[in-house]
This record gives structure tokens, sequence and C-alpha cells, in this order.
């Protein structure tokens, strides 16, 4: 019997030739990450554990939730940490490129059949890039950089085949919806979801990234989408449960207030009004993301009772859209383009909401309090979702609209 691309990757960094689900492992990671947020439990872990790092070369260290400060603690923690990198040699340190997950893809850190474990729990974004992305605790990860190992308990694996081609206006984030709406938030607990099927021939290395973002929302505990090359499931290995997904039947779909989960078409919420449109977090704000976005809104103007925040998810989306005019079109249209980062999908900062407010948005979290005030509400959709209704003022089917 074949192998699943997770049972492949930890024989490679275990002394087991062969995995078995359910055993535990002492892995040996490529990767290991702290971020801003769990620095100071990082930091005193690290210390406990002698403060010395495996090698410089295999970790790394980012801002991205709290990019740029918003607060003078926010302020001391993105300096202690930066003053980590610095004393620590640590050759790759990122302070002003954006979200952790598009930054480690985008800079080619990522390699097909390589294992991250990282402070963030939508880590299973590494699946894009063939790789092993799993979120562990700040003290995990401070163990990590010193030892350069996790323990794990191999998971099984689910695979998703998405067979078909996207009708037009329909994307990988309807995709994902489609799945939650069908399957619930926990379906995938300590579990990889392995995506394959013609569909993904389509949507590109932004697509992809969505899928696997979306996978945590799933409750997986690392994703992996049918990367090109690299380690890929055997045709006869054994899954858990296959689930199948005729994408060409797909239409544009929401999740409402309050769980990813609660998901149904588009018309369903013809009749909500919008006072925020959000197109950021690490789920939907590639280039890809802001292109589609941008020819959605271009020619056009956003309701005036909407305030349409647009955040890349790293600084070369931002560059690459700022070159080809996407920003330009985004400004026209009478959006707000801000730096890269987590700020407004987390709720920290560059577009809290206020009570009563309503949001619909490309993240991937419409949690009760995710974007500022509990009593806030977030819609979740596709950016061009998110731009229709941009314009609008409610929430609107892209077909309706569809490219200027």
């Amino acid at each position: 019997m074949g192998l699943t691309a997770v049972q492949k990757i930890l024989a490679a960094h275990t002394e087991r030739s062969r995995p078995v689900p359910g055993e535990l492992v002492w892995a040996r990671v490529d990767w290991a990450c702290i971020d801003d947020v769990q620095w100071p439990i990082f930091k005193r872990a690290f210390a406990d554990l002698g403060g010395t790092i495996f090698d410089r070369s295999r970790v790394i260290a980012i801002a991205d939730h709290y990019l740029p400060p918003s607060t003078v603690d926010q302020a001391e923690t993105v300096n202690e940490l930066r003053a980590f990198a610095r004393e620590q040699a640590i050759p790759h340190a990122f302070f002003v490129e954006g979200v952790k997950h598009q930054v480690f893809i985008e800079e080619g850190l990522l390699q097909p059949g390589q294992l991250l474990v990282a402070t963030d729990s939508h880590t299973p974004t590494a699946g894009a890039a063939g790789a092993i992305g799993i979120a562990v605790g700040p003290t995990e990860v401070a163990a990590a950089f010193v030892n350069g190992t996790v323990w794990l308990r191999v998971p099984q694996t689910i695979r998703i085949v998405l067979p078909g081609t996207l009708p037009p206006m329909v994307f990988a984030k309807d995709i994902a919806l489609h799945i939650l709406g069908r399957e619930g938030t926990r379906f995938g607990n300590y579990r990889v979801l392995d995506f394959e099927g013609t569909a993904l021939e389509s949507i590109g290395l932004a697509g992809r990234m969505t899928l696997a973002n979306m996978g945590t929302e799933m409750g997986a505990k690392a994703t992996m989408v049918a990367p090109e090359t690299g380690m890929v499931s055997d045709p006869d290995a054994a899954f858990e449960r296959e689930i199948v997904v005729d994408v060409g039947q797909l239409t544009p779909l929401v999740a409402a207030p309050h769980r990813p989960s609660n998901v149904d078409d588009v018309h369903r919420f013809a009749d909500v009004r919008v006072d925020q449109a959000f197109i950021g977090s690490c789920a939907n704000a590639t280039y890809d993301d802001l292109d589609v976005a941008a020819r959605v809104l271009r020619g056009r103007r956003i309701a005036p009772t909407v305030q349409m925040i647009v955040t890349p998810a790293s600084m070369a989306a931002y560059r690459r859209a700022l070159h080809d005019g996407v920003i330009d079109t985004l400004l026209a249209a009478g959006a707000l383009v801000t730096g890269p980062g987590c700020g407004a999908c987390a709720g920290l900062h560059m577009g809290v909401l206020g009570p009563g407010e309503v949001r619909i948005s490309s993240q991937n979290r419409n949690f009760i309090g995710r974007g500022g005030h509990r009593d806030a509400a977030i819609y979740l959709a596709s950016p061009a979702t998110v731009a229709a209704s941009a314009l609008t003022g409610r929430i609107t089917d892209p077909r309706e609209v569809g490219f200027a």
C-alpha cells in the first residue's frame, strides 16, 4: 500500500520509514518561526531551554500582526523581537514584508517536502507550496529553535477531490466555503486535508494558498494542495475518507456570522447592508486577489455608505499591484489601501469595527469580536463578492456587476 504525502514527509524527517497514523514521532524541522504576538511567551521558554539556536539559517523571526505597531506595548514587543533577531544573527528576519504565510512562499523559503512549525494558526498555508506547515505553541517553537525537532502524532489524511472547472466569478474561496458549509469546522481536527483534482490546474498559486489557509477553519493540522513537484500522496494510499466537490456546480457563497461554516448562496444575503468592505488577511490578499477586486471596481465608485479597506498580504504583492496599476484602480474607486499585515483581520488596527457595524470580508474568520467590537458582524466571501458589495452597499452577487 502507498503512502500519503504527510507520511512521506514525516518519513524523511524521522527515523521511521513508514510512519503510522496515530503514533508519536520526533521530527526534524526545516523551519521554525516565531512571530510578534507570541514573542513574550517564546522569549521566556527560549531562555529556560538554554537560549542557543540549533541552526540560525533555519529559523525565522517575523512581525506581521503588529505591523506597524499601534500601541506602546506593541512597539515594545516588535522592538524586542527585532533586537533578538539582530543579537542572534538570524538571516531570515522580516519586519516590513507582511504576513508570514505569504512571505514564506514569496521569498522562496518553503520548498516541497519540507516541515515548518510556527506560532500561527494558519501555518497550514504551507501546503500550497507542497510543504507541511503545523501550528504549535510558542514553547514548542522555542524548543524547535533550540533542538531542531518537534514531537507530533502522525495524522490521518482526508482526501478532497475537486473535479471540474470553476464557473465565472466563482473562486477558490467559494470552494472552501462550500466545504465548510457541508462538513463543518471540525471534520479536519488533527488531520491533513489533501486537495487534488482538475480544478487546481486553473486556480493558480493564489487559489491554492486560499484553500490551504482555509483548511485551518476546517480544523486541519496541515494541508497539502497537490503540488506540481515534490511529494504527493500515492493513488493507493490509505485515506481516512474522501470528499468530492464538483466545482463546476458551485456559485458565489457567503459565510454569515459568527461561524465560517454558516454558509449559504450569496443571494440569501441580498438585503444585508454593509458598512465596511475588507480585502485582506492571509486567506485572500495576494496580488491575484487584489487584481480581482480591481477588475470589479475599475471605472466605478464605491457606495458612499461603505468604507473599503484593502490590505495587501505582503510588500511583494503591494509593489506588484502598484507597478501594474491595480493600486491606482482601487484608490480611484474610493478604497483605502494600507500597508501589509494582519491588523484589520484580527481586529487590532487599520480597520477595527465598531458596535453594530457590518463587514463583508475576504478574511478567513468571522468569530464574535474578531474584527473589533463583539456586537459587530463579519460576512466572509471571495474578493469579487466583497468588491461587488462595496459598489452597492449591500451583499451582492459579483455576477450581477461583473468585471468592468
